[in-house]
């Protein structure tokens, strides 16, 4: 079936069951960012392929809600769907509640699916469509229609050893307590994947890219219990799990639980999905907030930290290689943006302890660069030439640790906007790079800082300035963000972010700079404590692009003095002709 023939059997369903609008989100039980085949409701309703975005039906409309970075990408796979692209964040467009109210009648009902809807999103849905006369009801319509789901094949989960992870799980379970107590609950159930993972020092391979598993935890003042599968644990898992005192039940019998579970105070996030909620809160006290772990998780001990500067190395060395081979071998033998997405891959597994790519590589040749999470297609592929740039962000699970990083790579002739747009980025995130702030600073404020000189200069980019990156767990980590908007969670000692900035002309060029850094006290004055970013990424940066004279004195040598580090730090661990190579890409400018 198509998009226009689904949305048809959709619709007959919604008619059937007197729904006035369905609403599909781009969720699964655990509200994952990158979700299991599945769960790929709205992708597989809609066409629309993009890690976030949601879809609106009702009897004769159908809408996609998106952010800047799909706005492209989505324009283009909703062609012929019969489904309007509503551009998030733009002035004008419509809230999708909004929206559902000014379209639907009086007394109309909107469906969702309540496992794949957060809370919090549920309340505010409702709010809007209650003042309004209208009613929000979960009636799971998408399970009668697509009725042949892939299921991924299985995969067995393991165990990430003390010695990477720096914690044991009875010392993180004693840490997630001490919070509940605090908060004065008796019960806390874990839900997001990569917490659960976390939490208990293992790792799985049941979602693309991420290393984590399906699973909840139900965690007690003296139990411990994970809810999974039982046909993927080994018997190492098992052991490791029984050291730990954490119980094991089936992943099935998660919901019947939540049904024995009456008189407790539950700590629950608020983003948990909704399901949940309507399970436990009639017999229950529901204290909403964020779920401990989560932000323990954020914030890496001495041995993360550790592994995380070793694959920094590791990565700065398979990049190195890739580069000096791109920029060789470009015009003189064929090659597309997703066979150098290849080329990279195998320059990385190259390298000691490496498990995967963190994310797939978003590699955009001229044009293709400005869409910001463009995947080079095989039917047809893209062909690259000795001209223009190209945009690579790509990254690489290693057991000890994980990386993310953007380069743009001049392959021939560029435009001198080109040169004005990459110095222009490259100002901004040196500006991140060498900011000092006081404790209590929140992502939003040092997003503006990195914006200004974009601002300044009439530009600005739809994306997060930052996001926090996961110890060989998910590369987009929260609590911590680095973006326009506010999230009530302050920059802290040890946690581990991305620095992207970037510039996107549709058709001519996008541009995006990224290294890690880590969160690091710098000092103590009268004023309180004041914290940096050290840098973690170890690969040059291009300056053949650079318009030297748009840089401050301040600018220019920050960025000599990171590329010499960079040449001291990988010189000795590549070859002779790459060697030759980094030192004339590291020279002063």
């Amino acid at each position: 079936m198509n998009t226009v023939e689904k949305l048809a059997l959709l619709r007959s369903k919604m008619q059937e069951n007197n729904i006035g609008a369905f609403v599909v989100y781009s969720a699964d039980p655990h509200l994952s960012e990158y979700l299991p085949k599945e769960w790929l409701e709205r992708a597989w309703l809609s066409g629309f392929t993009g890690s976030a975005g949601f879809v609106v039906i009702t009897g004769d409309k159908a809408g996609l809600w998106t952010d800047s970075r799909y706005f492209v990408q989505s324009a283009i796979e909703l062609k012929g769907s019969g489904i309007d692209l509503f551009k998030d964040g733009v002035e004008g467009t419509p809230d999708y509640a909004d929206w559902l109210v000014s379209v639907l009648p009086q007394g109309a009902t909107v469906a969702v699916n309540a496992l794949a809807t957060s809370h919090v999103a549920w309340e505010k849905l409702q709010a809007t469509l209650n003042a309004n006369g209208l009613k929000l009801v979960h009636k799971p319509l998408l399970d009668t229609i697509w009725t042949n789901r892939e299921k991924d094949p299985l995969h067995y989960i393991f165990v990430h050893p003390d010695k990477w992870a720096g914690q044991t799980v009875a010392d993180k379970l004693k840490a997630i307590r001490e919070a509940m107590a605090a908060k004065r609950t008796q019960l806390h159930l874990i839900t997001a994947l990569d917490d659960v993972a976390w939490t208990l020092n293992l790792r799985g391979s049941d979602v693309a890219y991420n290393p984590v598993f399906l699973g909840y935890i139900a965690l007690t003042d003296k139990e411990a219990t994970l809810f999974v599968d039982k046909a993927k644990l080994t018997p190492e898992v098992e052991a490791h799990l029984a050291k730990a005192q954490v119980a094991i039940r089936d992943y099935d019998a998660f919901y019947d639980y939540l049904s024995t579970v009456k008189g407790q105070n539950i700590l629950l996030a608020a983003n948990t999905n909704q399901a949940i909620f309507e399970a436990l809160q009639k017999d229950n006290r529901i204290v909403q907030a964020p779920a401990p772990g989560n932000l323990m998780k954020a914030v890496k001990n001495e041995t993360e930290l550790a592994g995380f500067r070793t694959v920094m190395e590791r990565d700065g060395v398979a990049m190195v290689n890739f580069l000096y081979w791109l920029t060789h071998q470009v015009g003189k033998e064929p090659m597309t943006e997703y066979s150098i997405g290849k080329k990279l891959r195998e320059f990385r597994a190259a390298g000691a302890n490496f498990v995967g790519e963190s994310f797939g590589s978003i590699i955009g040749y001229q044009g293709n660069g400005a869409i910001v999470h463009y995947h080079a297609a095989t039917n047809p592929e893209v062909p690259m030439h000795a001209k223009g740039t190209v945009l690579i962000d790509s990254g690489a699970h290693y057991i000890e640790g994980t990386t993310d990083i953007t380069r743009v790579i001049p392959l021939g002739e560029f435009s001198e906007d080109f040169k004005r747009d990459y110095t222009l980025v490259m100002k901004a995130m040196i500006t991140l790079s060498t900011t000092i702030f006081p404790a209590g600073t929140r992502g939003v404020q040092l997003d503006s800082i990195t914006r200004a000189i974009l601002w300044k200069n009439e530009r600005d980019y739809g994306h997060g300035t930052g996001h926090g990156v996961g110890s060989y767990l998910c590369v987009h980590e929260g609590p911590q963000s680095i973006r326009k908007e506010m999230r009530d969670v302050p920059m802290l000692e040890h946690m581990v972010c991305s620095n992207e900035p970037g510039i996107y002309c549709e058709g001519r060029y996008g541009i995006r700079i990224e290294n890690l850094f880590v969160v690091q006290k710098k000092g103590t004055s009268e004023f309180g404590d004041f914290y940096g970013l050290e840098t973690l990424t170890i690969c040059p940066l291009d300056t053949r692009a650079i318009d030297v004279a748009l840089l401050t004195e301040e600018e220019r040598n920050w960025l000599n003095n990171y590329n010499k580090w960079v040449e001291e730090k990988i010189s000795p661990l590549v070859g002779e002709e790459q060697r030759a190579w980094l030192k004339e890409r590291c020279k002063a400018i």
